[in-house]
């Protein structure tokens, strides 16, 4: 498999983490490293009745009108140079299926492709709490769990299971976004590797992937995060995908301009490496 030159998870400067650079810096790097397509991804307006930090990145219906408008401008401007693509990064939340499918269904007109995404989990006390905030916000909540980080880890991976059995009420492609994010705290937490019955759980995803038609994202961005050092999922789970005929799709999940197409030629080696 050759890796399509194409970003497929990108936010845009609506989402509140991110630099004040313009929206069409993205596009004009993505040109200049000579990607094929690109496709903006920002965060799904899904989070605003939960409790979260008071920082954690919530993107609102405002937000999401204004990416709009800014997409259809850029798509004008630069569709002679590059594929835009509209999308959406949608977190799949335990209890909260409803309100995902209305959005999407809201949507559906507007869409080309999803990016679908687990980033909270049910806590120790089965509250709905972020995984991707801190090292020290996830010990405090998921401490019972992290006593045995396989315990951690089967959470993780059972919702993961349930996002890609949800019904999402909409027939666009989708792709299951960072997999693998439950260890984006491993070297500050000495996060241990999976045991033989994650890889298993694992390995059962990737066939319920295949059977729906669902791609799988190959992200950068744990690259980059001093805390992981290694991309969203592994290589030998990326690889392990690919032999099992599941899309692979890069992602630089980009939230600043330098961001955008990173690591692309240090991931691509690694699906041209499997084929040799």
């Amino acid at each position: 498999m050759t890796l399509q030159k194409k970003d497929g998870h990108t936010h845009t400067p609506y989402s509140h983490q991110n630099s004040n650079e313009p929206f069409d810096a993205y596009i004009e790097r993505a040109i200049a490293l000579g990607f094929d397509t690109y496709t903006i991804t920002e965060h799904a307006p899904l989070l605003g009745d939960l409790a979260l930090p008071e920082d954690y990145a919530v993107v609102s219906e405002h937000d999401i009108a204004q990416v709009k408008a800014e997409t259809a401008r850029l798509m004008t401007k630069y569709g002679d140079q590059i594929q835009i693509k509209r999308g959406f990064e949608v977190d799949y939340i335990v209890g909260h299926e409803r309100e995902m499918r209305a959005f999407l269904r809201e949507n559906q007109d507007w869409l080309d492709e999803i990016v679908l995404a687990v980033h909270l989990l049910p806590d120790d006390s089965g509250q709905i709490a972020p995984i991707d905030y801190s090292a020290a916000l996830l010990t405090t909540q998921f401490s019972q769990m992290l006593i045995n980080p396989q315990v951690f880890y089967q959470q993780y991976f059972k919702v993961v299971a349930q996002s890609i059995e949800a019904v999402l009420g909409i027939d666009v492609p989708v792709r299951i976004g960072h997999l693998g994010l439950v260890k984006k705290f491993q070297k500050v937490l000495a996060l241990p590797d999976y045991d033989d019955d994650i890889y298993q759980m694992i390995g059962d995803i990737l066939q319920m992937m295949a059977a729906r038609g669902y791609a799988l994202e190959f992200n950068a961005a744990g690259l980059g995060e001093v805390e992981n050092g290694a991309t969203y999922p592994a290589f030998d789970i990326v690889n392990a995908a690919q032999d099992m005929g599941v899309d692979i799709v890069y992602g630089s999940d980009a939230h600043q301009v330098s961001d955008v197409g990173r690591y692309f030629s240090e991931l691509r080696e690694v699906l041209a490496d499997d084929q040799a």
